[in-house]
């Protein structure tokens, strides 16, 4: 999240409406209200991170807990929509999308941020997949699936780039966020080890990664598209 906080647009204000959808804790919520001094509204899918939210924030009148079922997805209504760790766990990522981009107003921002499958972890599983592998893993997902843990979705940037702007969000800036392990260990190299974590190759096999879009035109995904 520190990380993140280098994408916050610099041009909203306190009259800006700000959704955070799928909001957790509710914590983002509280640092773009320390950002902007503006309304924000929190949507969360659990009930008991609901309750934690409401527990740790709820005294700000300018942030709005809301649970899931029961928010109405308004019409351009807002200047900004957060959302992180959302996506890869969405089987209807364009109809999310879709929805994320009616609720914005004309110009207005999506900050996303999700898992970066081009990483070491990733490679190596690569590396050892195997047929016995790929049946374990099916029947392992079927017998034990659970929306809030498993990811079903997952994207490297360019294909994430291409997904969003297929929906009407131009990119404005993006960074790979929380490093790797290889990284981690060339950062304490003597002499060289600095010069190699800092290439854009290392940097990019990051474990996650954050987008700045801007909305530049409606676009609506059908339930069969």
């Amino acid at each position: 999240h520190m990380q993140m906080q280098m994408l916050f647009p610099d041009d909203l204000s306190s009259n800006s409406k700000i959704l955070d959808y799928g909001c957790g804790m509710g914590g983002v919520c509280q640092l773009f209200y320390d950002k902007y001094n503006c309304c924000i509204d929190g949507v969360e899918i659990s009930e008991n991170e609901l309750k934690k939210a409401k527990i740790a924030f709820g005294m700000n009148r300018n942030i709005n807990f809301i649970l899931l079922d029961n928010f109405l997805f308004p019409e351009k209504k807002y200047d900004l929509v957060f959302s992180s760790q959302v996506i890869e766990h969405v089987h209807n990522v364009g109809n999310y999308l879709s929805k994320i981009n009616s609720m914005l107003r004309n110009n207005g921002y999506l900050l996303i941020g999700l898992p970066n499958i081009v990483n070491i972890n990733y490679l190596v599983n690569l590396i050892f997949f195997s047929q016995k592998r790929a049946l374990k893993h099916s029947q392992k997902v079927i017998d034990s699936y659970d929306k809030a843990h498993h990811h079903i979705n997952g994207w490297d940037p360019l294909h994430f780039i291409t997904l969003n702007a297929s929906c009407g969000f131009e990119l404005i800036k993006y960074i790979p966020t929380e490093g790797t392990p290889i990284s981690s260990f060339l950062s304490a190299v003597p002499f060289f080890g600095k010069y190699i974590y800092n290439l854009p190759f290392t940097t990019r096999l990051s474990y996650t990664m954050f987008f700045l879009f801007r909305k530049i035109k409606d676009v609506k995904i059908g339930q069969y598209e």
